[in-house]
């Protein structure tokens, strides 16, 4: 009798160590998936929505080949884009997958662009789908498209080895940021106006302005696209999304402060670092203020003017300078959020609700009127401490030597 046990215990063993051989049950092998590395989403009549993928075309031999006896890589592989339209995103995506031959895989893509008109109809429906897909990433970065999302899919960058590489790439620069899935749908939950910002792009061809000479075949930054019960109201433009940039701690290194200096002349400061910090306050009297402190710290770029760096007073005046300008950029974004979209996208609310909660409980359902009337305290330094290479300018030079 033991014998047997022993012989049904060896015997269960062998039949569960098969079971754990037996591999992936649902693996997918490279050859039979097609790799879909960005997606746009745009309005294509009043109740249907266009999905557009741009999916990777691998190289024929996608291996390292003898040339001339150099070895060389031909795997850069190319893209190209496939649409399909549907009345949700779930159709859209069953009708695409049906022009394909392979399994379309998301798992690798990163990026979401929204089609202007799809983002002002409105974009919660998309992110539930998005989230509740299995394979989507809840971490890939999302834009609006000044145009169409198609479009900024079907761009060829010079650069890069596709479009939506090239607009990760983007958000990386000092004149954009980085917005996710994930971000936008905690902004979504968390605040009572379901206000949030995303990246505002274009296409170079988009860009009318004669003074600027632009390479259609690049997406560029055009400013902060703004959202209230998930759907767009307006946009920030570049010049303004500098003080949302400030506020929201955004300013990157080697962003440059021109100084508004008269006659033409030109005082630059090339930022090294900055960083903002928020300090909600509420007086006695029922006022509430938001305490906004830049400390930032750069050098100096660029001076056509007869201001003399090296000169205590002179130097004093060009921190001056930079401080008014950073106070100017930060109120005048502040006046347009309150004044004409009437939305918290700077996130102030938070800031209120964990160091007020009984106060914010109070003005929660209604913060969109409470917002209006939050007063700004700019505490603002810019510290400019090199001169850069040059301790005066030319001019000064030539006259020192006389």
């Amino acid at each position: 009798m033991k014998r047997f046990r022993t012989r049904l215990f060896l015997c269960s063993l062998s039949v569960l160590s098969l079971v754990q051989l037996t591999g992936c049950w649902d693996r997918m092998e490279v050859n039979d998936i097609a790799i879909i590395v960005g997606a746009g989403i745009d309005q294509a009549s009043s109740n249907q929505v266009k999905l557009s993928a741009e999916i990777y075309i691998p190289e024929e031999n996608n291996s390292e080949s003898q040339v001339g006896g150099v070895a060389s890589n031909s795997g850069n592989g190319k893209t190209f884009v496939s649409s399909a339209t549907g009345a949700s995103m779930a159709e859209a995506m069953y009708k695409l997958q049906e022009r394909s031959s392979r399994k379309l895989y998301w798992g690798h893509n990163d990026i979401f662009v929204f089609g202007q008109k799809r983002a002002e109809k409105g974009i919660q429906d998309d992110l539930d789908f998005i989230l509740r897909y299995v394979r989507m990433r809840e971490r890939a970065n999302v834009y609006v498209a000044e145009g169409k999302a198609v479009d900024i899919l079907g761009i060829i960058p010079m650069l890069e080895p596709n479009s939506m590489e090239a607009l990760s790439e983007l958000s990386k620069t000092e004149i954009s940021m980085t917005v996710d899935i994930k971000k936008v749908t905690q902004q979504i939950i968390e605040t009572p106006d379901e206000s949030f910002s995303i990246p505002y792009i274009n296409r170079g061809t988009m860009i009318t302005d004669k003074n600027h000479v632009r390479n259609p075949n690049v997406s560029y930054f055009q400013g902060v696209s703004i959202f209230k019960k998930t759907k767009m109201i307006g946009s920030l433009n570049t010049n303004v999304s500098w003080g949302y940039f400030w506020i929201t701690n955004n300013i990157k290194g080697n962003t440059i402060i021109a100084l508004d200096m008269p006659q033409q002349e030109t005082i630059a400061i090339l930022l090294t670092g900055s960083k903002t910090t928020l300090t909600p306050r509420i007086t006695a009297d029922g006022k509430w203020i938001m305490r906004v402190k830049v400390r930032s710290e750069g050098n100096l770029l660029q001076n056509t003017s007869d201001i003399d760096f090296m000169n205590p007073k002179q130097h004093a005046e060009i921190v001056k300078l930079a401080n008014e300008e950073v106070k100017f950029s930060i109120s005048n974004t502040m006046r347009i959020l309150q004044k004409k979209y009437k939305v918290d996208v700077l996130q102030f609310g938070d800031e209120f609700r964990k160091k007020y909660p009984k106060q914010w409980s109070k003005v929660k359902s209604d913060w969109s009127t409470a917002f209006q009337q939050v007063q700004l305290e700019l505490d603002v330094m810019v510290n400019v401490p090199r001169p850069g290479v040059l301790n005066k300018t030319i001019l000064q030079m030539k006259g020192a030597s006389k």
